[in-house]
């Protein structure tokens, strides 16, 4: 048996696991909210984060590296991104764990692209998550009357330092 048949037989199995246990992972969602007020409630959100993160990625390497990276071979980003040292991708990773506008599934499934390590790619998401899931666990509730001005703050730093980069690369 090839590999590509082997790869769909695997995503067939996770489809119809996925359809047999949506009852039990409904369940989960609508009881996430008493889960996330207990007394571990962070620190429980945060690894339900980290797998579903890391599941993302993992579908990203495993399903669609071969596929999508034949497709980008000609895009200048894609092989800009895919020749860094593995050092500057996980920082990029981390940077954007720390901004909530940004999709921790987009990230996750563009990193799965490349040849970071798996072991590597959670901690790094782990530990640039533990800034956002802070502020947004314990201060949340004061800060959502303003969070759209919060957000465009944090926003317009990244921009900053994005173009301190830049310039300073240049």
């Amino acid at each position: 048996m090839t590999h590509k048949y082997t790869k769909i037989i695997i995503l067939i199995i996770l489809i119809i696991t996925t359809l047999v246990f949506l009852p039990k992972i409904s369940s989960l969602y609508e009881n996430a909210e008493s889960i996330i007020q207990s007394p571990y409630g962070v620190i429980i959100y945060m690894i339900m984060m980290i797998i579903a993160i890391l599941i993302a990625f993992l579908v990203a390497r495993f399903f669609f590296k071969d596929i999508i990276g034949k497709k980008l071979e000609n895009n200048s980003f894609y092989n800009k991104i895919k020749g860094k040292d593995n050092k500057n991708i996980l920082y990029i990773i981390f940077i954007t764990r720390i901004m909530p506008q940004v999709s921790f599934d987009l990230v996750s499934y563009a990193a799965g692209l490349t040849r970071i390590n798996v072991v590597a790619f959670a901690i790094v998401t782990f530990i640039g998550m533990i800034p956002i899931v802070f502020l947004m666990s314990f201060f949340g509730y004061l800060i959502e009357p303003f969070i759209s001005w919060f957000l465009a703050a944090l926003l317009i730093v990244l921009l900053i330092y994005i173009l301190y980069l830049l310039r300073r690369n240049r």
